[in-house]
């Protein structure tokens, strides 16, 4: 969006680092265990969470060919370890615009966010559910992801992802003592995850703790997800969870079964969103506007994406493919010209 006279703007670009730590507030709030204070499998000393996740909701929309009921496979008794390269962007922007306003239609990539790569080190194992959930709730895998030797791209690390927020942080130094984060996640045969545990390592500092927290918890709401029914080629189905981070967000993955290759699957991927209120306070949101009190309600909320997965149900994580999308909300107020735009942008590259 291009300034003029007649338009005011303030852009602010910030990571979303509050992302797996809000995550983790609601989900250990209220009755219930003290998370666990031990390493997560592969993981060395230092601090881990397990967090119990509200199960996603799958619908089939077409069964296509109707060939087979997809599930993973059944993990031996030694996990096999396997390495691959993972790229994960994340990004939160908001924009204050007195004037035309803005295009309610988000580009899939913004351009600009630094990409944290890994070399990740993953392995699936089989698991009792009982003893890694609350109570019998289907759960036969567990996926583990550690994060090693974890590097920022395509930006300035030394402001990293907070873009001047701290310029005195040296982004890269921090992910260093970071090397080694573990995420883990319990799934049913179908690939839906139910409890996720995060390991942070001894050396992490808080903020290399939280951008490691938010990008490999991204993994979990990406986690690809079968229905229970017969599915073939041209087979569709939607995944609906909530997604917690810098605003809530209501989400639903749309899957399209491409290809069929013995325990090889190809998926395209169609994400879209809206948040979960529709209203902002403006004096919070804006207050360097001059506006006191008042509140902005959600005018129109789009996401774009693109994505195409394979997917071998042997093995942890995608064999290859990418996904990426942008949600851009659109808040107004009545009888005002101040708009209120916030981009939120999520990416992973399996390759």
């Amino acid at each position: 969006m291009r300034s003029s006279p007649s338009r005011t703007s303030h852009r602010i670009r910030i990571a979303c680092a509050a992302a797996a730590t809000a995550l983790t507030l609601t989900a250990c709030s209220g009755a219930g265990p003290t998370p666990e204070q031990t390493p997560a499998a592969g993981g060395s000393d230092g601090d881990t969470v397990r967090i119990d996740l509200d199960p996603p909701r799958v619908t089939l929309l077409d069964q296509g060919t109707a060939e087979q009921v997809l599930t993973y496979g059944a993990p031996g008794t030694d996990p096999e370890v396997r390495n691959l390269p993972v790229t994960l962007v994340t990004g939160f922007t908001t924009l204050v615009d007195r004037g035309t306003g803005a295009d309610p239609r988000p580009p899939v990539d913004p351009g600009g966010l630094p990409a944290l790569e890994i070399d990740a080190r993953t392995t699936v194992r089989a698991v009792d559910g009982e003893s890694v959930t609350a109570g019998d709730t289907g759960a036969t895998r567990e996926v583990t992801v550690t994060a090693r030797s974890p590097i920022l791209t395509g930006a300035d690390t030394t402001t990293g992802p907070t873009n001047g927020d701290d310029p005195d942080v040296d982004w890269n130094a921090e992910l260093a003592g970071a090397d080694g984060f573990t995420v883990s996640y319990a799934t049913t045969p179908s690939g839906r995850p139910l409890t996720m545990t995060l390991h942070a390592p001894d050396a992490a500092s808080d903020i290399g703790r939280a951008a490691m927290e938010t990008r490999l918890g991204g993994l979990v709401t990406l986690a690809v997800m079968f229905p229970s029914e017969p599915v073939g080629p041209g087979a569709r189905w939607t995944v609906e969870s909530r997604i917690t981070g810098s605003t809530t967000m209501l989400q639903t993955v749309t899957y399209t079964l491409t290809g069929i290759d013995g325990r090889t699957v190809g998926l395209d991927v169609e994400v879209d969103q809206r948040p979960s209120i529709g209203a902002l306070s403006l004096d919070a949101i804006a207050p360097q506007e001059g506006e006191r009190g008042g509140e902005l309600r959600v005018e129109s909320a789009e996401t774009a994406s693109e994505g195409h997965l394979v997917v071998d149900l042997d093995e942890p994580l995608p064999r290859s493919g990418d996904v990426a999308f942008t949600t851009r909300t659109v808040y107004a107020g009545d009888g005002s010209d101040i708009r209120v735009v916030q981009d939120s942008h999520t990416a992973a590259r399996f390759n």
